[in-house]
């Protein structure tokens, strides 16, 4: 399984946990409008993913559109982690 792949997977358990949604409906390309991903789910999601891979996010990436897929948080995440294990 890819690095990708397992982050992949660990946010979409926590999205499921956090909206109560189905595992299935949460792909890759969904954006976070089609999951409905509100302000505080975003600071949830910025506090996992630093405690987790020790990355961190700005409200502004969010916020300005920059990552608005789960494909662009995965990679965002993954292209940090790849920047500190060098």
């Amino acid at each position: 399984m890819s690095l990708d792949t397992k982050i992949f997977h660990v946010l979409r358990e926590l999205i499921v946990d956090m909206k109560d949604a189905d595992v299935d409906a949460i792909q890759p390309n969904s954006t976070f409008e089609q999951l409905v991903l509100d302000s505080l789910d975003f600071v949830e999601l910025q506090v996992a993913v630093k405690k987790t891979y020790k990355v961190d996010l700005l409200p502004d990436m969010f916020v300005s559109g920059t990552i608005s897929s789960m494909e662009q948080l995965v990679g965002f995440i993954s292209s940090k982690m790849s920047t500190v294990q060098a």
